[in-house]
């Protein structure tokens, strides 16, 4: 028995489109999705004060993180851990056009764990001896 191709091929791409349809559907609606969203946002808001507080000295900074992604800076992330959370990102001080990176350890209450930054500024690398918390590499 010949098989119509034509007619398979639309049964096929028919079921293809209502399993797409069906998983979309399933991604879309559900609430835990928006829920982690929410912490995670909370996480990252929380994290640019952290990092403000020890690396702008009340000068104003750029910050790519995941929720201000830019693209010139490099990749950023935010990711839930067993202890708390782990983002990285990249800041810029106001005239400056470098980026510095950052990767960043907060415990599940969103409290400082580690801070790693690679800058040369001199008033960060001083900072960061008094801070065990806070480690300063160079460029």
């Amino acid at each position: 028995m010949a098989v119509n191709h034509r007619i398979m091929g639309l049964i096929f791409a028919f079921g293809v489109g209502l399993a797409v349809s069906y998983c979309s559907y399933q991604w879309i609606s559900n609430p835990d999705r928006g829920e982690q969203r929410a912490i995670e946002e909370a996480v990252v808001l929380e994290s640019r004060e952290i990092l403000r507080s020890y690396v702008s000295a009340g000068e104003l900074i750029h910050i790519s993180d995941p929720l201000n992604r830019v693209r010139e800076a490099g990749k950023v992330y935010v990711y839930p851990t067993q202890t708390g959370w782990e983002l990285s990102g990249h800041y810029q001080r106001d005239g400056e056009r470098g980026w510095c990176p950052f990767i960043m350890h907060l415990d599940s209450e969103s409290r400082l764990v580690s801070l790693a930054v690679m800058d040369d500024d001199p008033a960060t690398v001083a900072r960061a001896r008094n801070d065990s918390r806070f480690t300063v590499t160079a460029d």
